[in-house]
Order: structure tokens, then sequence, then C-alpha cells
């Protein structure tokens, strides 16, 4: 028989049908779906789907107590839109939850542990691979949050460098959690007691905070212990968000205060803060920042402080600590820094400026004040970083009544070697120039010191001497020192080199001993003198040191009455004195001046001998200190040049 084809309307029935047959199947598999929802014993499942789930994201995943899975309406006030509203959502209720961590965590044995979770959300977002939470509440969390890596993150649940899933969570309520997240690239282990924040608490501080925690851990070899108070945590969760943050305690010794606000915490990617720091020793800082500060007196500073994500590859973080201002001790400083800590090395680049800088606050020594002697330096330390830093001081204070002007410095660590160069400073009405170096390759820090200071007035090396008659010309010195060490006491020790000064013509009294502070027979002097201004011809000073010992190779004061020449070693290392003075008289009336003078004893208290019936010999050994004194103070030591009497000439060695 002839095959008859059908015509298109028949077609047409056809394929309504089809479609009708098709709806009724997909209406029949929604509505067994549906009722097998709240009819399904879910708990009889659950071996079938801890295995299936265990196998599927390479973990141990099981719920030890009641499984139920219902529907349920969204509330009223949820943010979606009036379809989503309307349509039913899907309530899962897990008594305690158990989701264990991947082989390569080993912070603990699981990601979450939970005595009950009660989580509510939409089902037709699971089409498009996403979790659209409304409601996710918590009892008893215990969550233990590792990251080994960008890719790394216990948290994920694919191998795949972006998990097709995402997820947003509206809301989130618990009463009390356990939370420790661990980032090993940050080397930050920190644990969290967190409990939601009443109104009655909160009522001080900003309606965003929502949340308090009290936190105990490390950051790097920092301790750390603190509280903080944040926004609500799906803030922490959610891509693109913005979470609060106000936080207060203690980091490795350094009392802490900051707020702001984290800028995408889901995956950090910048941190825009307002920080105050506070401790008893700026080195307090290198556990945290791994930046090797100097141990110093007590510190506080405060600024702008923004962290910023460079290159997720590379793991590099910018910090920048900007409009930052504080105080070391007495000594005051402002500025701004930037701290690019990541591959390929570590960089600190600082312009800052000081009104006062006293070497006593950022090298404090052995004193009563501080109780404890001062910490050598690590120069092992210097290798996490290399440094630029741009530095001026209105002063540069060494000790009391010695100081610099107008300083400036630009340093620069490199490879474990600190150079200023140019070093340079107004000192006394003269200027000063030089270059430092300290190689910390070694364990034992190599130091070379070359300085010059040029047309110096003595009369305003010391401030006292202002309201005084008598008048000095000008100084110049100039030295070069090396040694080895790693504190002030053992650079003494080992200090290799030569000082150098001249001293030009002016006169000087008892009272210019007295206000240099060389306390000796002052008396004496002004009875010799009746205290009348003696006419200083000239002075000079030629001193070698080899292995912390200065020797006086050339040493005289000449005056009108006397030359007055002087002799004898310094140990720096020892701070001891072995000096010999000896007078050559120039006028037939003091004949006393002939007697020799021995200063014997410390640096802070020298014993002055001499012959019996020599008091005369004080003035001249009063004299000649004069000279020394404000030499050893300033490190001077100045270039020979100035036309002078045949005694103060530089002598043949």
């Amino acid at each position: 028989m002839p095959y008859r084809g059908r015509s298109a309307s028949q077609w047409m029935k056809l394929l309504g049908r089809a479609l009708a047959a098709l709806a009724a199947l997909l209406a029949a598999l929604l509505l067994a779906l549906a009722l097998a929802v709240p009819l399904l014993d879910w708990n009889s499942a659950k071996p079938w789907l801890g295995r299936q789930l265990s196998a599927a994201l390479g973990r141990d995943i099981r719920v030890d107590g009641n499984l139920d899975l219902s529907w349920s309406l969204a509330h009223a006030d949820d943010e979606a839109s009036t379809l989503a509203r309307l349509l039913p959502q899907l309530r899962l209720r897990a008594e305690r939850l158990f989701i264990g961590n991947p082989d390569w965590a080993h912070s603990s044995d699981h990601l979450v542990r939970a005595a009950a979770v009660d989580v509510r959300f939409s089902p037709l977002p699971l089409l498009h691979w996403h979790w659209h939470v409304t409601d996710l509440r918590v009892d008893g969390l215990d969550l233990v949050m590792e990251r080994a890596d960008d890719q790394r993150k216990n948290w994920r649940f694919s191998s795949q460098p972006r998990s097709r899933w995402s997820f947003d969570i509206h809301r989130i309520l618990f009463d009390h959690a356990l939370i420790r997240y661990v980032d090993l690239p940050l080397d930050l282990d920190l644990r969290f007691d967190a409990r939601p924040l009443n109104a009655a608490t909160n009522q001080k501080d900003s309606a965003a905070l929502v949340l308090q925690a009290a936190v105990t851990g490390r950051y790097g070899q920092a301790e750390v212990k603190g509280l903080i108070k944040g926004g609500a945590l799906p803030d922490l969760l959610n891509e693109g968000s913005v979470f609060p943050l106000q936080a207060e305690g203690d980091i490795g010794g350094v009392q802490t205060q900051l707020s702001g606000n984290l800028i995408n915490p889901h995956q950090l990617s910048r941190a825009d803060l307002r920080i105050g720091l506070a401790g008893d020793s700026l080195d307090r800082l290198y556990p945290a920042t791994g930046v090797p500060l100097p141990a110093t007196r007590a510190f506080h500073t405060e600024g702008a402080l923004t962290i910023t994500r460079l290159d997720p590859q590379t793991k590099a973080w910018d910090w920048r600590y900007s409009g930052f201002s504080g105080k070391v001790g007495e000594s005051d400083f402002a500025g701004d820094a930037q701290y690019v800590r990541g591959p390929p090395k570590n960089h600190l680049k600082v312009k800052a400026e000081a009104g006062l800088l006293r070497l006593s606050d950022y090298l404090p020594g052995d004193d009563a004040d501080q109780g404890k002697p001062s910490k050598p330096a690590q120069p092992e330390r210097w290798s996490k970083l290399d440094a630029d830093i741009d530095l001026q001081a209105k002063r540069v204070q060494w000790r009391a009544g010695l100081e610099w002007q107008q300083a400036a410095a630009t340093l620069t660590l490199k490879d474990q070697v600190l150079t200023a160069d140019p070093l340079r400073f107004n000192m006394a009405g003269g200027q000063g120039q030089g270059q430092v170096r300290l190689d910390g390759r070694q364990p034992d820090i190599r130091s070379r010191l070359q300085i010059r200071l040029q047309d110096a007035q003595v009369r305003e090396l010391f401030p006292r001497l202002a309201s005084l008659k008598a008048s000095f010309s000008k100084l110049n010195a100039e030295a070069t020192l090396s040694a080895t060490g790693n504190s002030a006491a053992a650079v003494l020790a080992s200090a290799d080199g030569e000082v150098k000064a001249d001293l030009g013509p002016g006169t000087i009294s008892q009272f210019i001993l007295e206000a240099a502070g060389l306390n000796l027979a002052n008396a004496v002097f002004a009875k010799l003198y009746r205290d009348q201004q003696v006419k200083l011809l000239c002075g000079a000073a030629d001193v070698a040191i080899q292995h912390g010992q200065a020797t006086i190779r050339h040493g005289i004061l000449n005056t009108e009455d006397a030359a007055i020449d002087v002799g004898g070693q310094v140990d720096l290392g020892q701070q001891t004195l072995a000096l010999d003075i000896h007078p050559r008289t120039k006028q037939v009336r003091i004949l006393s001046l002939r007697t020799p003078l021995h200063v014997r004893g410390s640096f802070s208290h020298p014993e002055i001998g001499a012959d019996s019936g020599g008091l005369a010999a004080r003035a001249g050994a009063a004299a000649a200190l004069a000279l020394v004194a404000p030499v050893a103070a300033v490190i001077p030591l100045i270039s020979p040049g100035q036309a002078a009497p045949d005694d103060c000439a530089a002598r043949s060695r």
C-alpha cells in the first residue's frame, strides 16, 4: 500500500502531544521531588550521602545527628526579588555536622564542627551553579580555616583555579563561635572567640559593627592578643563586600589600635586603616613587620595605613604608612613610608624629618632611667630587606651641649650593607660632611667613618660660654675611623684610625674651663691669673687610634705665658685616661708651671696628680684639657691648613 505523508496540521498535533507529555513528565518529576523532600527519610540516606560527598569533595563529610530537608518560605525582609520571595526555599538542618580537611591541610582534622546548622537557600539558582543563601544559623561553631596559597584554601571544594560555583549569603546568625585562621604565606595564626555585639555594648561604636571577638595567636614571630569589633559575617565571605573593623591589643609587645575597612576580604585586595602604635622600643616591630629597626627608648606613632595586594601570582603586598608622626623618647619624627613586602625581596622607602633627634633616644646606653643595657645590633636581620631612607633633622643631639643643626642624610641598605652618603650638617657655625658604611654581611658589623668639620666656632660648642667675654676663633677637624662590632662598646674597643684638629687664636679663662665641664682646679687658675683673660695663640691635636687605644702623637695648647704639651693614651674600650701634661713656661714669673701633671682614671671620674707645690701646673693642665675636651667630644678632626706658630705645627712621625 503506498505511503501517505501526514499533513502539517497532523505533525503539529503530534508535536503538541509530545510536548504535553514531556511537560507532564517534568511536572511529575518535580512533584515527586517536591514530595520526596519532606517525605524521604534523610537520616536513612546519611551513609550514602556522606560517601558520595566525601568522594566528590576529597574529604570526610558526615552528619552524626539528625538530618532534615524541608520546604520553607523566604522571610518578608529578604532582599531578593518579589518573585524569589514568593517561591519556596529549601531548608536544610543538620545536627553534629563534621566537614573534614583535604590531605594538604595540617592545622586541624576539620574545617567545620557544629552542634547544629540550619540553612535556607533558593533551589533555582543551583541550576546556574550559584548558592543563594538567605539565612544561615550555626550553633556551637568550631571553624578552622587554612590557606597554603591562593589555590589551596581548605574552604574551597574544587581543585580548579576558579570554582564554577559562586555564592552569596544574606544573613548569618550565631550565639558563640570559635574560629581559627591560619595563613601560611603571611605566617599568621590567629584564634577568635566571637560573639554578637549587642546594642548596649555597641552604643559608642558605629552601627555597622555587629560582632566582637577576643583574639590570640601570632603574626610572624610576634605574639598577638587583643579585642576586635567588626561588621556582619557575610561581609567577610561575599565577593566585593566591605568589612568595617576596629581593634586594639598587643602585637609582639607593641600596643596597637586600628580602625578602618577591609575591601573584598573574601580575597583581600585592600585595607584602608588608621593605626596607632606604642612600645618600649622600636625593635619590637621586627617580629611582625620584618623591618630591622634599632633598640630605642619608648616610642609612639600614628598614621594612615593602606595595604594593597600588588600581584596575586607573586604574593607581593604594598604597605603605605602615610602622614605619620610620633616620638622616640624626646625625639620627634614625621613623614611617609612605603614597604613592599614580597618577592623578590622586601623593600622599605622612607622620607622623614625631625625637629629633634637625640642619639640617646635611638641608641640608649646603660643608664639608670633605662634600667637595662643597650641591645647589640643584629645584622642577620638586614638580609630581610633593602631600604632607601631620606632623613632630615633640624637638630641632632649627640649629648647635652653637643649637637648638629640642619642635618641631612641619605641612608641606603643594600644586600646587608648600610651606608649614609652623603651626610651633611652644620655645627657651631661651621659646616660638616662625611660618609658612614656599616657592612653586616658577617656576624660582626664592619664599620667605617669619615667626617670633616670646617670653620666651627669653639665658643658655640659650649652654649654656656655665650655669656662670657672670652673668645675663641675657628676649629677645624677631620677623622677617619674603622671598627668591628655590634655595639658601641665593641666598636670603641676595636677602633682604628686617626683624628686631627687645629685651633686658632683667642682667649681663655677659668670660667671657660668650668663651662666646658672640666672639673679641674678652677680656683687655682683664678688665683694665679685673677681671672684675667689669657691669650691663646693656637692649639693642635694629632691622635692615632689602634685597637681601641688612642695615642696622642702631638698635642699642644700654646698661650702667651706657656706652651703646654699633652701626651699619653686613652683607652676607648675601657673609657680610661692616662695623660701626661708638661708645661713649658715663657715668663719667669710663673716658674711653678714647670711641674708636670698626670691625668688618670675613667672618663667620668678623672684623677689629677701633680708634685706638691705644683698647684700652678693645674692651670696649665686645665688649659690643655680645654682643647682635648672639645676635640674628643666632637670626634673632629680637622684638616690642618691654618697658619700656626711652630709649636702648633704638625710634627714629623
